[in-house]
């Protein structure tokens, strides 16, 4: 990000602009996209590659829980392949009533939240109340002749 600031600041100035000026609008640009980035407090609990059918790598599904609030949160994230092309992205975040060790099954769905969209790096965030229960994520992700589609097993489970 520190490159792409300094790169700004140099084009502002070959432009005849004030370097100031110039720095001060690339930094409120970085604030503006980190305020746009997901934020899931608590520890990480599953990450998890979404691959294409040409078996391109192209998002990691991120899930987060924070014991103290009880809360689960989930996100999908470009990778570097590709980050900056713009897709269509599904994050589902379910809460199941017990674990399973297979991929894609929730026994006893309790509930579930999803937010889909365009996106060209992390879709917003999927958040979910969960005291007791398992989570499962699924990550989708469209584009082109590109499709991807991944679900998580159930067994990282939560007891209130």
């Amino acid at each position: 990000m520190r490159s792409l600031i300094v790169g700004l600041v140099a084009a502002i100035t070959l432009a005849g602009l004030p370097a100031t000026a110039s720095a001060q609008s690339a930094q409120s640009a970085q604030s503006a996209q980190s305020a746009q980035l997901p934020q899931c407090s608590g520890k990480r609990v599953m990450r998890e590659a979404v691959y294409t059918r040409q078996m391109l790598k192209a998002a990691y599904i991120h899930v987060f829980y924070d014991s103290r609030t009880a809360t689960a949160c989930a996100f999908l994230n470009s990778t570097n392949a590709t980050w900056g092309t713009r897709k269509h992205m599904t994050i589902m975040l379910k809460q199941c009533a017990r674990p399973s060790g297979s991929y894609g099954r929730c026994d006893g769905q309790l509930q579930s939240t999803a937010k889909r969209g365009w996106y060209s790096g992390r879709t917003d965030t999927a958040r979910l109340t969960v005291s007791r229960g398992c989570l499962m994520a699924t990550g989708r992700v469209h584009w082109g002749k590109h499709y991807g589609l991944f679900s998580t097993k159930s067994n990282l489970c939560v007891r209130g």
